[in-house]
């Protein structure tokens, strides 16, 4: 293949394409494009993560591997391939798994550094394709540790006979405003939107959709279920009986009126006004008006919802509900740094630096399970399947699969957690002993030991000895909006 032609020595355009190539030498061009895309959020944030994880890889691999295994291609050209190109095409490939957008306005960038390259004659056009071939390469081998997960809503049933709400006559909707952090429900008070958003508050949404509607705000400290269920009693105002109940809040506060909807056979109204909305997202409820417009015309689907049958000191409880996750031993602790980490390094690179953290600090709870004995470093129990099966839990395609989805790792063999941390790498883990994923109706939990913890929904639960998972039996219908089935 003949070399392009040069640029002519001391040109404009010689001097655009050396200033292009040491800017692009040992990856600071990538880092800068690194470093303004983590100051974003979403996609791009995790667009920056991938692009420069793979990146990294790709430069390992090319000058630790490549280059020196691989011969010249002739007497005056470098080692094959080109790292330039390589890592280039890595970030830009690496990117455009997290957000086609991001990976299309890096193509231009990519082409640039890999055209300098040959212009310039440091490479020739097959070793900069070959570079190319090898960083996409990469990029792609990436998802198998950390997939690409598309973040859309789950797939569910309708449900038929969900009433529409009209102008909210027989809604009883609590809002949460204790839950998460300091502040996340102050929308939902008269005069309290942010002085900066035109937004009317949650509130004035509330009753300018459903006006009939009868909003409970029980005062801090007040337990909102059992404002609930006393609301449920009473007849209302307007002597409509209950038709539907609501909820503003987070995953844990949606989790309880759920178990709610679920005793009393209601369906459910879903507003995102919490610190944590991952249930919400994943039906597909973005924000608190169309939710509430969904409610108004009758647009639902059927939701499983998963109980927690606990026993402490010999006493039984009322089972508890979740619509997520619930777990035992370090998963609470992970979830939580994950989601202390996730808006800076994105979900998945998160998950994976807090377990690995997590497991370096957790001890071993000694379990039976189903009667079996057996010794765990984490104990998973989701709402449905969670996908990957091979790692850690992140997204649900299906909210009524009517199953359990059961995982833990094992600490009862030689060297589990580095076991688990080399299954991990090299793409193994369904075929490793110290991992164990299973898809159960039901399942019986008894701790050997003291009473411990329970994490539903990122909430921690009083410590008991005995759980007992499973579905509740019939689905829950929430409304969403009619453009996302």
């Amino acid at each position: 293949m003949r070399p392009l032609p040069r640029p002519t020595a001391g040109s404009r355009t010689e001097r655009v394409l050396r200033g292009l190539d040491r800017v692009s030498e040992r990856g600071m061009l990538w880092g800068a494009v690194t470093a303004a895309l983590l100051a974003g959020h979403g996609p791009g944030r995790r667009a920056g993560v991938r692009g420069a994880l793979a990146a990294v890889a790709t430069s390992t691999v090319v000058h630790g591997a490549a280059k020196p295994l691989l011969p010249r291609v002739h007497p005056e050209a470098s080692r094959f391939p080109s790292a330039h190109a390589a890592t280039a095409a890595a970030f830009t490939a690496g990117a455009a798994l997290e957000s086609r957008g991001v990976g299309a306005a890096l193509v231009p960038a990519f082409l640039s550094v890999t055209g300098a390259r040959v212009a310039l004659g440091e490479r020739r056009a097959l070793e900069a394709g070959a570079g190319a071939v090898l960083g996409v390469g990469i990029a792609l081998l990436t998802t198998r540790w950390w997939p690409a997960v598309g973040h859309h809503p789950a797939r569910a049933r309708p449900a038929r006979h969900a009433p529409a709400l009209g102008d909210g006559a027989g809604l009883v909707l609590v809002a949460n405003v204790s839950a998460g952090t300091p502040g996340p429900l102050e929308s939902l008070l008269p005069g309290e939107s942010d002085a900066d958003d035109d937004r009317p508050s949650a509130l004035a949404e509330i009753e300018a959709i459903l006006p009939r509607a009868q909003v409970l705000v029980p005062e801090p400290g007040v337990d909102f279920v059992v404002e609930m269920e006393e609301a449920l009693k009473r007849p209302a105002a307007d002597g409509e009986p209950p038709r539907a109940v609501g909820v503003a809040g987070g995953d844990g506060s949606v989790a309880a009126i759920a178990g709610v909807a679920q005793r009393h056979g209601l369906p459910l109204v879903v507003l995102p006004e919490g610190t944590l909305n991952h249930f919400a997202r994943d039906v597909g409820i973005t924000d608190t008006p169309s939710a509430l417009r969904a409610a108004r015309d009758g647009h639902a689907v059927l939701v499983d919802v998963g109980l927690v049958d606990t026993a402490a000191a010999g006493s039984p409880a009322a089972p508890m509900a979740f619509v997520n996750t619930a777990s035992l031993g370090g998963y609470p602790d992970m979830v939580q740094l994950r989601e202390q980490w996730e808006d800076r390094l994105g979900k998945w690179p998160s998950a994976a630096l807090a377990l690995i953290r997590v497991l370096a600090e957790a001890t071993p709870l000694e379990v039976d399970l189903d009667g079996m004995r057996q010794t765990v470093w984490i104990l998973f129990v989701g709402n449905g399947a969670y996908r990957p099966t091979g790692m850690a839990p992140v997204f649900r395609p299906s909210l009524d699969a009517r199953v359990l989805d059961v995982r833990y790792l094992r600490a009862d063999l030689p060297l589990s957690r580095t076991r688990f941390v080399a299954a991990v790498l090299a793409g193994t883990l369904l075929r490793s002993r110290v991992y164990v994923a299973r898809r159960l109706d039901r399942l019986d939990v008894q701790v050997l030991g003291d009473p411990v913890g329970l994490a539903t929904d990122g909430e921690v639960q009083p410590n008991a000895t005995r759980f007992a998972f499973r579905i509740a039996p019939r689905p829950v219908p929430v409304y969403r909006p009619p453009d996302v089935d």
